[in-house]
């Protein structure tokens, strides 16, 4: 029999397997994005992204029950509303996780796509650069996720005050802790995992695209200060 019918090996299976990715992304991003080129795969990342989420969700569900009561307390008028029930802020919590990061990675895939395809001199694919926008979230949407619920639980619910408390700060926001609105989000978003998540994406572009590494990261490094400017536009608007 010709080579080119043998089944594969149980080795190769495992390396082509797009959940398995989701962690391999992290030591052998080149070979990875290799095999996003050759078969786009979204929904992996995706899904791995949404389930590691929806887990930290109800770990961290106690503590977001004490953040709104302390917000809702320091309102006016709003000592007699009632707290909502888990249910509820499963429901709309879970959803709204599920609609937020879709358009995320919607939208960094579109300037991606955008992008790759001006800088890269041809036509690049959406579903390959929605891909490449799903597998490098992987830090910043799993690993400072992970962390940053150990480092809440560790420092407690008494500094509570509001959800946005939540969030440890892990990032330059470190240098100023009292920075809200534009700036604060900013500095929030500029963290070692983000920055990890650059580094994949410019490797992403650049394999799946067959560009140079150096148009990789001009594409990733635009990429990037867009969605720090959107970070810290919404912010500004909603006050946070």
């Amino acid at each position: 029999m010709g080579a080119g019918i043998q089944p594969p090996t149980v080795g190769q299976e495992s390396e082509g397997n797009a959940f398995v990715d989701v962690v391999k992304v992290l030591f052998e991003p080149s070979a990875v994005f290799g095999r996003v080129r050759a078969q786009p795969n979204f929904f992996a990342p995706f899904l791995t992204i949404i389930a590691v989420q929806c887990v930290l969700f109800f770990v961290n569900l106690p503590y977001l029950k004490v953040a709104i009561a302390a917000q809702m307390a320091a309102q006016a008028g709003a000592q007699s509303r009632p707290l909502p029930g888990n249910a509820l802020l499963a429901i709309f919590g879970l959803l709204g996780l599920v609609i937020v990061l879709g358009i995320i990675f919607v939208v960094t895939g579109l300037i991606l796509w955008m992008l790759a395809s001006v800088l890269g001199g041809g036509e690049a694919k959406f579903t390959t650069m929605l891909s490449v926008a799903a597998y490098s979230a992987v830090p910043s949407a799993i690993l400072l996720s992970i962390i940053g619920t150990l480092v809440l639980h560790l420092q407690g619910s008494s500094g509570l005050t509001s959800p946005q408390d939540m969030q440890p700060a892990l990032g330059l926001d470190l240098l100023s802790p009292g920075a809200k609105g534009f700036v604060g989000a900013i500095l929030k978003a500029i963290n070692p995992f983000s920055l990890w998540g650059l580094v994949l994406t410019a490797i992403g572009v650049s394999t799946t695209q067959r560009m140079s590494k150096s148009s990789g990261y001009m594409v990733a490094v635009i990429t990037f200060v867009i969605g720090l400017l959107i970070a810290g536009g919404l912010a500004a608007i909603f006050n946070r």
